[in-house]
This record gives C-alpha cells, structure tokens and sequence, in this order.
C-alpha cells in the first residue's frame, strides 16, 4: 500500500504494485503464467520426490553400514560444498537443455540436508533400541524396517523441510540461467526486456506459491508425525 501511494509510477526500477498487475493480467491472458506454474511446479515436484526417494534410502543403505559410511563421510560433504549454479553448465554440456537436466540439477542441490540427516540420526540412535531389536531376535531385515527406521523419520521429515525451500531456488535458478518457460524463465525474460513490473508480478506470484508449499508441507509434517511423543518444551 505505501509502494503505491509513493510511487511515481511505471518506473523501469521500482514500478508501483497496480503495474504488477496489469503485467500478471497480460501474462494471464496470454496464456504463459498458468503453463509456466504448471512447468515449475512439475520440475520441483519430481525433483523433491527424487530427492527425498533417494536422500532417505541411501541414508539408510550409508547408515546401517558402519564402514561405509566412514568411508563416504567426506566425500558426501564435498559434494555438498558444491555450489548449483556450478553444476548447470555441466549438467547443460551433458542432457542438454531438457527437463531432464532441470530434475537432475535439483535433486543433486537438494539431496544432502535428507540424507546426512538420515545418516547422522541412526549414528545418534540410542544403542538400547538396536540391542532390544536384537534381544527380540530380529532379523536384520525387521530390524531396519521396525526399529531404524521409525527412529529416523522425525529427522528425516526435517531434512525435507530444509529441502523444500531449497528445491525452489534451485528450481527457479535453473529456469533463469537455461531461459525455460517456467516461471523463472518468465522472469528472466522481463529482466532483459526491462519489464520490470513483469518481474515483481512474477516475484509475487512465487512467494505465493511458496506460501502454500509451506503450509502444505507443516500439514504432511503433523500428519506423519502424530503417533510420536510430542516434542518437550524448554
């Protein structure tokens, strides 16, 4: 509301909100804001459910296995210090500019926080949990899928959490830097066309989008995890 009473209005930097929408109403009449959400939401979907498929799967695979895991220790946080944006030239060089190459992109930026959660969870796991497990003569099989497993979900739903955000950013960088049609290449496009009220429409509609992510994931959260104690109060 103060942008738009203060504003001088189309301005090519800081246009007033009522431009925004006149940008967004052009898009949507045009057709491109509600395919390029479509696009977006697609490539970020996929991405966070490789992401979480693999992060918790080989979290588990890494951290039953007490050798393997010192031996994969650094290597992992190597590849973790790796920044995105590094890995799409590569990425391009090798798939090209195809969906492929954006999930792919995605899931090797936002796999980490899962999987070293996972890991680090069944490192922390009170051992009386394994030697109950044991006492009960599970197999090692049971003893995954009753007693490890339950123990690292919190954790692992964590890890999620910090990924969701993450997968966003990643998701959008890629639109940007490959000029796609999602709504980072929507934005991008404003940027070298100086539409700047195309550019903050755009910013809007993504934090919306982000907004609602958000909501949606603090909701699976308390659904997956209303059969565990509930956390103490400090």
């Amino acid at each position: 509301m103060i942008w738009q009473l203060f504003s001088d209005g189309p301005s090519p930097h800081f246009p007033a909100p009522s431009y925004w929408l006149m940008a967004l109403e052009q898009l949507w009449k045009n057709g491109q804001i509600q395919f390029a959400i479509k696009e977006t939401f697609w490539i970020f979907g996929i991405g966070l459910i490789l992401s979480t498929t693999l992060g918790f799967s080989l979290g588990i695979i890494i951290g039953v296995n007490r050798k393997f895991r010192e031996w994969t220790t650094y290597s992992f946080e190597s590849f973790r210090a790796i920044p995105p944006p590094v890995v799409i030239p590569i990425a391009v060089l090798l798939m090209g500019y195809s969906d492929s190459m954006k999930i792919v992109v995605i899931v090797f930026a936002t796999i980490w926080p899962i999987l070293l959660n996972v890991v680090s969870s069944i490192d922390n796991m009170h051992s009386g949990l394994v030697d109950m497990g044991k006492a009960l003569h599970l197999s090692q099989k049971q003893l995954i899928f009753k007693v490890v497993i339950p123990s690292v979900i919190p954790n692992a739903i964590i890890g999620i959490r910090v990924t969701i955000p993450l997968a966003i950013v990643i998701t959008l960088l890629t639109e940007m830097l490959t000029g796609s049609n999602g709504l980072g290449g929507i934005m991008i496009a404003g940027q070298r066309n100086y539409n700047s009220s195309q550019v903050y429409g755009v910013l809007v509609i993504v934090g919306i989008l982000g907004l609602f992510i958000n909501l949606a994931s603090n909701y699976l959260e308390k659904y997956f995890t209303k059969s565990w104690p509930p956390k103490q109060q400090l």
